[in-house]
């Protein structure tokens, strides 16, 4: 029951944040507060739809009319910004994907729609955090609602034991995925009791069973104890590294190997393929993998017989869907070179942004790999395309690059 209340709790404690905490405007939280605790939320109280989903369209919608006053009233020139031109430029690409293709355009329409959904939160960010200190007060938003969501993993699971945890969320993978930045910013941070919250975290995100979030607090773990490898005495770094190997050795079957794993994934991979040799240039069209990879299913998938595949057949070929789980795999099968070439014009950017933030902060620098790395890592297990902290999180450099050079 408690589950229930949580989004009113956190909204609760968002309007305390902001008496004491005003350099940001009340959208800019609002928008995280609306993915952490609305976004995935099917809690409807007794009522005909999904409360909480309509209230995170609904800020959607206001961020995008923000977006637009802000650009009227300042008369902005948006296509000097990198970040801007980053996400037309795959805009471009999502809309080359059309041509030359049998594309089913319910699917199509809603994928492109959502992109520009959001692309217009993502450029909204970029435009208002205009200064680190802005940054660096959503952080402190952000790893609040964190610490407030995993103790309510940990009362679930002291209520219903150790399992999966799933608070409100529609899919524990990405109550898992919703805390890898909440943890990434405690962990690079001189957050007061963080020796008490880091476990607290990552003990939250272990609860979620998702094994994709798990292997990303491994990384963020390593990536820690790299950036403090000179400071740390030997005894802590003993410790440290004790914990990481513990825990990959008492969770390697959920992690790397995943005994459960039943070669789906594989299964894909070869249908992404199959997909990307017919339609090398553009794929076969954005959001078209999910109802049309069963044309790509060729004899030699169906002889290695993968249970879930042949079930999502076995009914009715036409009306088969299956997601890619990968989002490698949906830009290889969607967007074919065209959107290969996207994503080595975006990590080359990247990298770019990466070395000037060094230069300007070792922490921020670290802090940023983090937060990329564990989302990329999941990313490949899960499709995140789709979401706006997804691309805003590769594009935290960006904003800290400008920011800098903007007080120098």
């Amino acid at each position: 029951m408690i589950n229930d209340f949580i989004p009113m709790i956190v909204l609760g404690y968002f309007l305390l944040f902001l008496k004491s905490n005003h350099l940001n405007n009340f959208l800019t939280g609002l928008i995280f507060i609306s993915y952490l605790v609305f976004a995935t939320n099917y809690t409807n109280y007794g009522l005909d739809f999904d409360i909480f989903r309509y209230l995170h369209r609904g800020v959607g919608v206001l961020v995008a009319i923000a977006l637009v006053v802000y650009i009227y009233r300042g008369r902005v020139n948006v296509f000097k910004e990198q970040t801007v031109i980053i996400l037309a430029l795959f805009l471009l690409t999502l809309l080359l994907s059309f041509i030359g293709n049998d594309i089913y355009m319910a699917y199509y329409i809603h994928y492109v729609r959502n992109f520009v959904f959001v692309a217009s939160i993502v450029a909204y960010l970029y435009f208002v955090l205009d200064s680190n200190d802005k940054l660096e007060e959503l952080f402190k938003l952000i790893v609040a609602i964190t610490i407030l969501l995993a103790v309510f993993i940990v009362v679930e699971v002291l209520q219903i034991g150790w399992g999966r945890s799933w608070l409100f969320y529609s899919n524990p993978n990405y109550l898992g995925y919703a805390l890898l930045p909440g943890l990434v910013l405690v962990i690079f941070s001189k957050q007061n009791y963080k020796q008490l919250i880091v476990p607290l975290i990552i003990f939250s995100i272990f609860a979620t069973g998702s094994r994709a979030a798990e292997l990303s607090v491994v990384f963020i773990v390593l990536l820690f104890i790299f950036f403090n490898i000179k400071q740390l005495n030997k005894s802590y770094l003993a410790v440290s590294l004790l914990i990481v190997i513990s825990t990959l050795i008492l969770f390697f079957d959920k992690i790397v190997t995943n005994q459960d794993f039943n070669g789906t994934r594989g299964v894909l991979a070869k249908i992404s393929l199959n997909v990307f040799n017919e339609h090398p240039i553009n794929g076969m069209g954005y959001g078209q993998f999910r109802k049309s990879f069963s044309r790509y299913v060729d004899e030699d998938i169906r002889k290695i017989g993968n249970i879930e595949i042949e079930k999502a057949l076995a009914e009715n070929t036409e009306n088969a869907e299956k997601m890619t789980h990968n989002d490698f795999l949906t830009i290889v099968a969607e967007l074919g070179l065209i959107g290969l070439v996207f994503v080595i014009f975006l990590f080359y950017k990247l990298y770019g942004e990466l070395k000037k933030l060094l230069l300007h902060s070792r922490n921020n620098y670290f802090l940023s790999i983090g937060l990329i790395g564990s989302s990329l890592i999941f990313s490949l297990f899960h499709n995140n395309l789709t979401s706006f902290v997804f691309w805003f999180i590769l594009f935290v450099p960006f904003i800290m690059n400008r920011n800098y050079e903007k007080t120098s």
